[in-house]
């Protein structure tokens, strides 16, 4: 009985199988055969990965591509000026939505594919949008609509020297306390082969760029940027802790001059063995364990960002995405590009060979998918993923404008100067900037 049970079971299961492979080959992916379009890609690991395989896209589609890759800064300015004109001829551009989004949005200038996603002619089958984790979808998503899919996710994490810290019988930090109990009894230890001393911990701390990074140290104190009104709120009393905390470990147990240094002289700084920890963006990690420059190469452990006072993590959850613009006169046959660069098989294909964190929770439940990564990263990126919070920036209009404000506490800080004097003059900062740039 038990045997035909199971036969009857296994032949349901089988024929599901085979019904969901047949709708995948059923779904038409020559239908905008003949279309030209215009992709922008930032310069950056997944633009690196993908490119090779884009004659694939072409032969599948019958789509032809006119790809341009720039680095970030011009392919940030050329895309905005693109838009701006209102006469742009790009179709899909890669798009990081807590940097520019809420702008984009509030312009007009996105074209949200909620309904493309829901659509049965336009949407494979096997696509699986569920597959996504849950806070990179969260990402991708502004004032409720959904501009496009994610392509690579990064969490603010905790890198530390594991043969420091067993060498010294230090406990790896869980909490904020012992994240300053740490950089205080490894502060000038000897870190290198050559027994030269090195530094507690290595952050950011060069002003705009400090804030992607500090929002961790923010939300994990139990604070945030902005209220429920869109009021400032990171000038909260848990706020002004979390301002003091991050000058307080960068001046006391970081290297000199902290308040200069952006992700690649922190990196650098930490790479080359000068220092026991380093908060920052785990998708740097190909960065710090470069074979060919590295002195810590299988020494790195990954964790966590470190819980505050009340149990919160400060896990961010940062993506690029895929997006295009409303001036788009291809938008469905670019709502394929953007199924095809994020399917499963792509998905898996560029972080088993290039080591791109990427945003498929099936993915890295393979042991493929997880074969470029340390274990250590890999599981704390699942967990971070889903407890983190996408708002590692403030989510405003101006983003530049006000990071640079908050930035501007951070190196008070840092500096040793009046914390809370400061950062509510950040806070006057940013209402005022919003007052200006968000009048509707």
């Amino acid at each position: 009985m038990k045997i035909v049970r199971f036969l009857v079971v296994f032949s349901l299961v089988l024929g599901l199988v085979f019904a969901a492979t047949a709708q995948a080959q059923q779904f038409n992916w020559q239908q905008f055969k003949g279309t030209q379009m215009r992709v922008l890609l930032n310069k950056h690991p997944f633009q690196a990965a993908i490119e090779p395989s884009l004659k694939e896209f072409e032969q599948k589609t019958g789509i032809k591509l006119i790809t341009e890759v720039y680095p970030e800064d011009q392919f940030r300015a050329k895309v905005l000026v693109e838009l701006t004109s209102g006469a742009s001829s790009i179709d899909v551009f890669m798009s990081m939505p807590a940097q520019e989004g809420l702008k984009y949005m509030r312009a007009g200038w996105l074209q949200p594919v909620d309904e493309f996603l829901k659509s049965a002619s336009l949407t494979a089958p096997d696509y699986n949008w569920n597959d996504f984790l849950d806070k990179t979808r969260d990402a991708m998503t502004i004032e409720g609509k959904l501009v496009g899919p994610p392509i690579q996710v990064e969490n603010a994490a905790l890198m530390y020297r594991k043969d420091v810290f067993t060498k010294y019988n230090v406990k790896v930090p869980t909490t904020l306390e012992e994240l300053e109990a740490a950089a205080k009894a490894l502060n000038g230890k000897a870190m290198t082969d050559d027994g030269q001393p090195g530094f507690g911990i290595t952050m950011r701390g060069k002003r705009a760029a400090a804030t992607s990074m500090f929002a961790g140290m923010l939300h994990a104190m139990g604070s945030t940027w902005l209220t429920p009104k869109r009021e400032p709120a990171f000038n909260s009393e848990e706020g002004i802790k979390a301002f003091d905390m991050w000058g307080r470990l960068l001046r006391l147990y970081g290297p000199p001059g902290s308040e200069n240094n952006h992700w690649y002289e922190a990196s650098s700084i930490f790479s080359q063995g000068k220092a026991a920890m380093y908060l920052d963006a785990n998708s740097l990690f190909p960065v710090i364990e470069d074979p060919q420059k590295s002195k810590v190469l299988g020494k790195v452990g990954y964790a966590l960002y470190p819980r505050g006072p009340k149990g919160q993590y400060g896990s961010t959850v940062a993506v690029w995405g895929l997006a295009m613009p409303k001036s788009s006169k291809n938008q469905k046959a670019a709502w394929l590009f953007m199924q095809w660069a994020t399917a499963k098989e792509q998905v898996l294909k560029v972080q088993s060979e290039k080591g791109i964190l990427g945003c498929r929770e099936s993915v890295w439940k393979e042991a493929k998918g997880k074969a470029k990564v340390p274990p250590d990263l890999a599981d704390s990126l699942m967990l971070g993923s889903k407890m983190g919070t996408p708002f590692w920036n403030p989510p405003v209009v101006a983003v530049a404008e006000v990071r640079d404000a908050v930035g501007a506490a951070i190196v008070t800080s840092i500096q040793g100067g009046d914390v809370r004097a400061a950062v509510n003059k950040a806070a006057a900062d940013v209402k005022r900037i919003m007052a200006e740039t968000e009048k509707k």
